[in-house]
Parts: C-alpha cells; structure tokens; sequence
C-alpha cells in the first residue's frame, strides 16, 4: 500500500495477513513488536504462527507454520524485539531466545501498589524494501489476529510512498520517549536504521496530500483525550461523534471525571458547538442473534442524560455483530463468533472529520482521565484528520446483529452489564528492567558466563536473589543487597558456571525472588556479543569436514542441519577420540587441508550472498556456518593432536586472509553508517581468529611455526596490506608472551 488504510481485520481476511511479505518487500531486517497480551502456549500463536509468518516461512492454508530449527536460523540474520505487558509471562513460558524480549512494567510511583500498564499493539516491521507500521487494536494472540474483529492502520513506507518520512521518523521519536528507560540500545538500533532507510526513500515521495496523519501515544503528560481536542480545528462545531470500544468505564457516584465529559467540556473550551451532536456508540453484542443487546454501562448513560455539563443528547447505541456472516469464513474453516475488539473514536464537523484509532478503550486508564495522567496506560494510536467530503461515519461500523438502542429513550432492561476489563494481578519484580546472560562460548568443553540484571533507575534499590527457575531443586546464581550497594548502581553482574547456563539456555528464564516470600519467573536474553556464537541445535557443532563440505557447496544448509539434528538426538555424550582415530585422522590432513584451500572461494562466496543486512553478515561471518567456526575445528584439531602445527598455522593464516580480502558488493552501502557497520563485522570477525591462533600459540609448537623465517615469508606474501601491520603486532605479543613466561 502506498497511503493508509484503515480496516477490520474481521471483515474478508485476517490481521496476520498484513505481515506475510510479498517478494518485492525483500528480507526482514528488524522489527519491534508492542502487546499488552501473549500467546505462548495451547497453542503458541507467537512462535508457531506469527514469526514464521513475518518471516515468510512454512504455510498450512493461510497459516505461516514452521519448524523451531528453520524459525530460529531465519531469526539469527535479522532483528527482532517483543515489548509486552508483565503478565503476558506470568507462567514463566520465554519464546525463542533469538526473540529479545523486554517486559515494560513499571509503577506509578516509588513504592506504589498501583503499576502503569503496557497496552499499546504498534507493529514496526523493516525490510529491504518496505517500512510497515501497524497500529492496532489487536494482542499477538491468535484470537487478535485470526478472530476477533479489530480495528488497524496500516502506514507503508518506500521508495515511491505518498506517505512522508516525517510521519515515520516522529512516530518513532514520540515511541521512545514513551518507553523510557526500556528503550535499550536495540530498540534505539532498528528504530535509527528504520527512520534512515524511510527519509533516504522520501526524496523520491509522491507526497500525500489532504490527510493529516499521526501516531499518538498515551501514559505521558498529555493525555490521549486532551491530544485528541487539540488536534481539531478551534470553533468548528461537531456533528457526529462516534465511538467504538469493547470496554467502558463503569460510573460510580461522586466520581466526575469520565472520557466522555472531559472530551465534551474540552471541545467546548475551544468554541466547537456540540448542541446539534449525534452520538453512536458500537460496543459488544451479549448474544449471537437478533435479540442481542448492546453491553454498556446503564448507570453511566443516566449520568450522561442528566448531566447538564454534558452537551449530546441525541445518539443510539449498537451491538456489534457476534456470530461470522458467510463471507468471513475461509475455505474450509468452521464458522465462530466473531467478537468485537476493535478501538476508534471519531468526530465530524461541517468541513473536518478526524479519527484516532488503535490500542485505547473507552476508559479513564485507556483515555487518560486521570488524576495524574502518568498513571494511564502506556497506549498508541493513530490520528487521522481530513476534509469530511462525502464521509459516512456508517461506513466505519462493523457488522451490526441486534437491538439498536436509542440514546434517550434507552431503559436499564435494554442494555446488558459490560465485560470488565480486569487487570491480571501479577507479582513481578517491576524494579528490574531487563536480565541478559552473556556467554564465553571459546571456553571448553564447555561455557561459563555472566549474568547482568539491569535496574530501572528510577526505582529505589532492592535486595533480591537470583536462581535457576525450579522451585524444589533451583540453585542459587547470585544475590544482591540493596543496602550495601549505592543508589547509582543500575547494573548487578553475577558470574555463572557452565552448569547454569546449561539450565539457563533450557529454561529461558530465571526465578528472581525479593520481599517475604515473593517470586516470579524472568525471562533472560542473550546478550548481543554472545548471540552470534549460539548454536543452531544446542549440543551439536559442525565437524570441520562437514563445514567444508557445506562450503563446497557439496552438502545444502538443510542437509547439514539434518545432520546436527541427528547427531544431537543420538550422541548425548561426547564420545571419547581414541588414539587410532587421532593417528587415522592426523595422516589424513594433508587431504583434509587441500579439501580447505579448495573451499575457501565457495566461504567467500557463501559470507557475500547471505550478507544481506549488518546482521546476517555477522551471522555468516561469526555464526556456526562461519569462518569463526571452522577455525575452532581447526584449533580443536590441533589441540587434540590431529593436525600438525604447520598445517594449522597455514590454515588460520588462509582464513584470516579469506576474511580480510572479502569485498562487499556496492549495493550494500546506502550510507557512510552502512560501510561503518560491515567493516565492524569484518574486524570483530578478525578478532575472533586471532583469539583463536593466540590460544594455540601458548603451546611451544604452534609458536615455533609463526616465528619460523620461512613460514613468516609465506604469510607475509599471503596475508593483504589490510591486515599485514595486525599481524605483526600479532607475532610481537606472541613473542612478549613468551619472554614472560
């Protein structure tokens, strides 16, 4: 799409067909997705259908269904942030550790029993060729993307969009203001990447012309009801006023504040006439039939009627149509309700009618009208405000089955009790903002690591332990005492044993515990500098020759995978190397090693093609298809006397010179940032090799062959001018090394 527009997703197809890419859109490079509810079990609607979907992977009629394995290796080349609500986790159930995850829960203020709640659905979604920003009133559940009747703006942006980058850029802006403190490196990081991509396209922009387009979001100081009265035009008089929620506030008496009267005496504040104002409401429907009654508040209605500071009196309330109509069904599916969960406010004048739409009920916490505006809910939505024309506000309506209910003559009988929107009590340790484990994957046999728990600043201290997630037989990790740390502390870093992140990496999440007796299951990440080092398949690594094989181009991707799936679930235990095979093995390597020259050109080959982005560049240069890889083969090989010291100097120097000679394809750099980004990849890809050579140059024999004079002609012939002054500073340190020791 190149303009905006504005559907329910109950009405021909599903939500989740607005993230199945096209073709043309290219590869996903980052996302950002926002939801106040999850779904990660019975079924897990967010790792076996929506991922694999915005992935373009799998398909089962319109569902994008894959495999775990084929999800997390398309995950490993891209970007991806989940930001939901605390009790979306409440059952301790993590997603893919390819998924960063930020739960965003913080309280109202220091020592607060009350929380601000996580609300807004905003969807960033940045390809090659395509920004889409979904605003919506969807969760990431299936019944939010393949059910329910919602309510979504969809903005596209690219190289020849009508929409202004400016709409993109500012939304963005207002998005991390609106996060805080949650608004870590990598949100900040696709956010930048996705805001530069949209104003290089917007020199080529159509411009769009007429609309008034942008994206609001609530919790801050001003609230989404007075941002909604400030957008409209000061004396223009309002003719209709519509509105569409699942949940209403609930009127209890000696309590004036409500959205409606403060969106009317606001309106009013600026002039605009609201005497000849027509209401219509659309709410849920309490039944599936031609009797159903709308569901809304009664007691708040006869407020309204009598409220002389409330200006309507002319309006009707509809319930929204339950059960699926025949065009809704897809082929072969069963028909179901359809229940109403779409958010839209919308208001018309003789020459303007605007619209806000997405994630905020009808109520004091979605609007805002609140005491203090800060305690409402963290929302987003999306303005729009045109000239009124022809518009229809009937054409905005779902499908409308049952008693449509006058305003004025309506009855306590003609309305039904509304469903409450109760909040989840969750117990949660809201004074930590993120946990991520990083691991010393060059450690062997087997990594260590170390835990960093990240404080919320604007939290006071807490004394807290931190433990593996079992509650019978958990092991403690680590502690933290408040009192013996200074209020500046924001990061606690706790060391952990190779056993624990065994655990770690099985379970997803840890027990945190603090208080008397309270606990709850946070989830970690994996830290950005360990994640390229993650295996595939946990317990399975490429051997050398099946990486040389894959280089050659003699085995596929999925085969080698096929393999390590194989080899994981058959050899639980490292089998023994005995020393036949070691001497078998060590007669071998001259083959083995002819078999490595030969397949450097296809590695090359291999690391250009996959580098479609900053991110899958890492992937193939420091992944587990990598050079980084099969150095540590090589290294192994050495160590565990089945190659020679010659041949595995002249290997690493080989790879290192692979590395350094790569010459990306010019399509790749837009920009001097762009450049900057793979040249950071190629040098910490160096490091990674030469970390390798120097922990096999402490044994005397690998140091012998790089400080022989004939071997050092052949590097110095063999390695680029690039990496000719590295590698003497190289052989200078190996040289001190051992003059200490």
């Amino acid at each position: 799409m190149s303009h905006p527009s504005r559907k329910l997703s109950g009405a021909n197809d599903c939500l989740i067909d607005w993230f199945r890419p096209a073709e043309a859109d290219g590869p996903l490079l980052g996302a950002v997705l926002s939801t106040y509810g999850l779904a990660l079990d019975q079924p897990d609607f967010f790792g076996q259908d929506f991922l694999p979907t915005l992935l373009g992977l799998g398909g089962i009629r319109d569902r994008g269904y894959s495999s775990p394995l084929a999800l997390d290796r398309s995950l490993a080349a891209t970007d991806v942030v989940l930001l939901c609500d605390p009790h979306a986790l409440a059952d301790g159930i993590r997603p893919t550790l390819r998924v960063d995850l930020l739960p965003i829960g913080s309280r109202n203020a220091v020592g607060g029993s009350e929380r601000r709640i996580h609300h807004s659905k905003i969807q960033l979604v940045h390809r090659q060729n395509l920004i889409r920003l979904v605003v919506a009133s969807a969760n990431l559940t299936h019944e939010g993307y393949r059910k329910q009747r919602e309510a979504a703006v969809i903005l596209d942006f690219h190289d020849h969009s009508a929409l202004s980058s400016s709409i993109l850029v500012t939304a963005l802006e207002r998005w991390t203001a609106a996060l805080g403190e949650f608004a870590n490196d990598r949100v900040q990081r696709i956010f930048k990447a996705a805001s530069e991509q949209a104003v290089r396209w917007s020199n080529g922009s159509l411009g769009q012309k007429g609309v008034h387009i942008e994206v609001l979001f609530g919790g801050g100081q001003v609230p989404l009801w007075h941002q909604l009265i400030d957008a409209w035009p000061t004396g223009e008089s309002i003719l209709d006023w519509s509105i569409c929620s699942p949940f209403w506030s609930l009127y209890t008496p000696g309590r004036t504040r409500n959205p409606f009267e403060e969106i009317a005496a606001g309106l009013t504040s600026k002039g605009c006439d609201m005497s000849g104002c027509e209401l219509e409401i659309v709410t849920r429907a309490d039944s599936p039939n031609e009797n159903a009654l709308p569901r809304f508040p009664f007691e708040l209605l006869r407020h309204l009627r009598a409220s002389k500071s409330f200006p309507v009196r002319k309006g009707r309330i509809l319930p929204a149509q339950l059960p699926s109509s025949e065009d809704e069904i897809p082929d072969g599916m069963a028909a179901e309700n359809r229940d109403l969960h779409a958010k839209w406010i919308a208001i018309a004048g003789p020459k303007t009618a605007m619209a806000i739409i997405g994630s905020a009920n009808f109520t004091s916490r979605g609007m805002g009208v609140l005491r203090d505006s800060t305690d409402a809910n963290l929302e987003a939505c999306v303005l729009l405000r045109w000239a009124r024309g022809k518009w229809n506000p009937k054409s905005w309506r779902p499908p409308i089955l049952g008693r449509i209910i006058d305003w004025d003559e309506c009855k306590d009988t003609d309305l039904k009790n509304p469903a409450k929107d109760d909040e989840p009590l969750t117990d949660w340790p809201f004074f930590i903002k993120e946990i991520e484990l990083g691991i010393n994957w060059e450690r062997l046999p087997e990594p260590d690591g170390i835990l960093s728990v990240h404080l919320l600043c604007s939290e006071e201290p807490r004394k807290f332990t931190v433990s593996t997630p079992d509650t019978a037989s958990g092991k403690q990790i680590g502690a933290h005492d408040a009192q013996k740390q200074n209020n500046t502390v924001d990061i606690v870093k706790i060391l952990v044993d190779p056993d624990c992140v065994r655990a770690l990496l099985a379970r997803r999440v840890v027990r945190v515990s603090w208080g008397h007796g309270r606990s709850a299951l946070f989830p970690i990440n994996i830290s950005q500098e360990s994640r390229i080092g993650m295996p595939s398949i946990l317990g399975a690594k490429p051997s050398e020759e099946q990486l040389l094989a894959y280089f050659h181009g003699r085995i596929s991707e999925d085969d080698l995978l096929a393999r390590l799936t194989e080899q994981a679930e058959n050899n639980t235990e490292q089998r023994p190397v005995l020393a036949e095979d070691s001497e078998r093995r060590k007669k071998m390597q001259s083959y083995i090693v002819r078999d490595f020259v030969e397949s450097l050109f296809g590695l090359v080959i291999t690391i250009k093609e996959s580098a479609r982005s900053p991110r899958a560049a890492e992937q193939a240069m420091m992944g587990d298809f990598s050079p980084v890889s099969l150095s540590e083969q090589v290294i192994q090989a050495f160590m565990a006397g089945r190659r020679s010291p010659a041949a595995t100097a002249f290997q690493m120097v080989e790879l290192i010179t692979a590395v350094a000679s790569i010459k990306w394809p010019d399509d790749k750099f837009k920009t001097a940032s762009d450049r900057t980004a793979y040249e950071q990849i190629r040098e910490r890809t160096l490091n990674r090799l030469y970390e390798r050579l120097s922990q096999a140059a402490l044994r005397s024999e690998i140091k012998s062959v790089l400080q022989d004079p004939d071997f050092q002609k052949y590097a110095a012939s063999t390695l680029p001018s690039s990496v000719s002054s590295r590698w003497e500073s190289f052989l200078e340190t190996i040289e001190k090394q051992g003059q200490s020791r």
